[in-house]
């Protein structure tokens, strides 16, 4: 029987950029995050930045349908959305000649 490892932080970064963006206006935030350079950006600053938890499982069940496992602690999340507004800035400011040039194009 094989195992994998899964990464269990990745699908809940994803979650929460998610319901952080509805929170900005549209353009430039949500528009420029929509770009699939400045997204991945995003998401590996903010994996870099926070706890990444991993759990071995069998190869079925990591190609099978995802398990639904313990939710983070209320000052795990708070710190991850923290984490993902500064990242948002930090990312949006460190690109910024390339946004400029980009986003005309969306």
């Amino acid at each position: 029987m094989s195992h994998g490892l899964v990464n269990l932080t990745l699908p809940a970064v994803l979650q929460e950029i998610e319901y952080v963006l509805e929170e900005y206006p549209e353009h430039p935030y949500q528009t420029a995050f929509s770009l699939p350079e400045l997204r991945q950006k995003l998401v590996a600053h903010i994996l870099s930045n926070v706890p990444n938890r991993y759990v071995v499982e069998d190869e079925q069940e990591t190609f099978g349908k995802p398990k639904a496992h313990a939710s983070s602690p209320l000052q795990e999340r708070l710190r991850m959305e923290m984490v993902i507004r500064t990242s948002i800035l930090h990312i949006l400011r460190e690109n910024a000649d390339w946004l400029s040039r980009n986003l005309s194009r969306v």
